[in-house]
């Protein structure tokens, strides 16, 4: 994993939630925060800043793009990655349209998320 100090985790499924920020913690990031919705997520980043955001795409209430979106609109620009086991092609290109987003699908492979949560914290 690369070297990511701090990562909100945003699932409105709490046992995906508990299993991803437990595997991120296993793996060496340094600060794993967890959520279980985009407008909490929104509040919590109006005080603390992450190194990277993994978010779930489909949430009750706002969508992950909707929170992309609103997050741009705050003017934070930290890296997202937006994870889903059902993309719709709508959502990805919505996603695409921004800056430091990726969209990556579940199940995934942990390489992969690795390779990607890099590649964003190094652009």
């Amino acid at each position: 994993m690369p070297s990511i100090p701090s990562i909100l985790v945003i699932d409105d499924n709490a046992e995906s939630l508990t299993a991803l920020a437990e595997l991120l913690t296993a793996l060496g990031a340094k600060k794993v925060r967890q959520v279980g919705s985009a407008e909490e997520a929104l509040e919590i980043l109006e005080r603390e800043s992450f190194s990277i955001i993994l978010s779930d795409y489909r949430l009750e209430g706002m969508d992950g793009v909707e929170f992309v979106e609103r997050l741009r609109q705050n003017g934070n620009q930290t890296p997202v990655v937006m994870l889903s086991g059902a993309p719709d092609k709508q959502g990805v290109i919505r996603a695409s349209r921004h800056e430091r987003v990726d969209f990556f699908p579940k199940p995934f492979c942990l390489a992969d998320l690795n390779e990607t949560m890099g590649r964003l914290l190094a652009a």
